[in-house]
């Protein structure tokens, strides 16, 4: 990357090709709020949040999923 910033995981959508960056923020590593890097759309998961969903894989997709259609421009109504 041109920028010098790391992150921590690059993810390809499936279905569109889009590429998203993950940044897991924890206490002592995190970059805030930046929209992008080097043109790669960024998603910011506090550390807090993803320790609370556990080892339960599903949550943690259905998170990352949330996070996905958020940056996208939707979003998701619950009934």
């Amino acid at each position: 990357m041109d920028s010098g910033y790391r992150m921590d995981a690059i993810v390809e959508v499936n279905g569109n090709g889009k590429t998203i960056g993950i940044e897991v923020d924890g206490p002592f590593h995190f970059i805030g709020k930046v929209p992008s890097i080097d043109g790669i759309d960024l998603v910011s998961v506090p550390y807090w949040e993803w320790n609370k969903l556990g080892k339960d894989e599903v949550k943690k997709q259905v998170y990352l999923l949330v996070l996905e259609l958020e940056l996208l421009g939707l979003t998701i109504h619950k009934s």
